[in-house]
């Protein structure tokens, strides 16, 4: 706090950033390194810089220093933790997000922004549909652009980029290269602002999420689950292939109340259960497929499986 305070204040600028990740009693988290230029010379610090998204190579810092100890004014003291390291080499070496060895480099042109869900369904990872060089097609999973770098990656734009040896489909992208080229000082996030290509329909959901379909596969477990859906959607007769929820002519609501009216006359025949929908709305001969489509929804989505067992209780 004292160098925060007190320190002789100078101007400088980030020339070097180094990304790594740490990990240690069991727990793992990410450290970064800056080198400063101060009137000639390099400074090295260590800073958890709040908001980070602002940070750009090449950009001008205050920073302020009593004797080796330095530290930059950024954000409030009360958000920063530093320390005094060596100055990393010029440039951008990312151990997080960095290129892989061995993949072929080239140019990536970004052509949409997508996402799948991960997890059994519990998250949601961005994607992106690319072209690379040699003009064949492939997909970026987990696109997430490093905080010296958000502001590149909108649709239309061309990255330096890296595919995989064996699966051509596999693309990444080479952040340190595309931020070093263009470092964008002062240029602001575009992870708000992307607009998807109007063709493909799909669009950015609020606050920079994606929440448009994906492209690729998802991870082993999704693809496990994917199957088991499969088999146990067939048993009970589920459509997990239903539309949009907002284009049902059986409303959630309307649903829920018919399959409880159903649930307390006892059930019945597939005849019997269209004639109790019938008497709420629902229009005759159609129950049947409601229920399917309704039910393939509840199976791939756990917020309305679970209030689906509420009204059924």
């Amino acid at each position: 706090m004292k160098v925060w305070n007190q320190g002789e204040p100078a101007e400088g600028r980030i020339v070097g950033i180094r990304r790594a990740q740490i990990s240690e009693d069991e727990s793992t988290y990410e450290i970064e390194d800056y080198a400063i230029d101060v009137g000639g010379e390099l400074v090295g610090v260590r800073q958890k810089l709040v908001p980070r998204e602002e940070v750009r190579l090449g950009m001008p810092v205050t920073v302020h220093r009593i004797g080796k100890a330095a530290v930059m004014r950024w954000g409030s003291a009360a958000d920063n933790r530093w320390k005094a390291v060596k100055p990393p080499a010029a440039g951008i070496e990312d151990k997080v997000a960095g290129p892989p060895r061995g993949w072929t480099s080239g140019e990536a042109e970004i052509l949409d922004l997508g996402s799948r869900s991960g997890m059994l369904g519990l998250t949601t990872i961005a994607q992106a549909k690319v072209r690379f060089s040699d003009g064949s097609e492939g997909i970026v999973d987990k696109w997430v652009a490093p905080f010296y770098a958000t502001h590149l990656g909108a649709v239309g734009t061309k990255l330096p980029a890296l595919r995989h040896p064996r699966d051509p489909e596999k693309v990444r992208i080479d952040w340190p290269a595309a931020a070093v080229a263009n470092p964008g000082i002062g240029v602001a996030s575009v992870a708000s602002s992307v607009a998807t290509s109007p063709e493909s329909s799909r669009v950015m959901g609020t606050g920079g999420i994606i929440a448009a379909p994906g492209f690729g596969k998802g991870g082993l477990l999704d693809r496990m689950q994917e199957k088991l859906l499969e088999k146990s959607a067939g048993f009970v007769g589920a459509n997990i292939e239903a539309g949009a929820a907002d284009d049902d002519p059986v409303s959630w609501e309307k649903f829920l109340e018919v399959t409880v009216a159903i649930k307390n006359a006892g059930y019945g025949t597939p005849e019997q259960m269209d004639a109790v929908a019938a008497t709420h709305g629902v229009v005759p001969g159609t129950w049947a497929d409601a229920n399917a489509r309704w039910m393939g929804r509840i199976m791939k989505d756990w917020k309305l499986g679970a209030a689906y067992g509420q009204a059924m209780s």
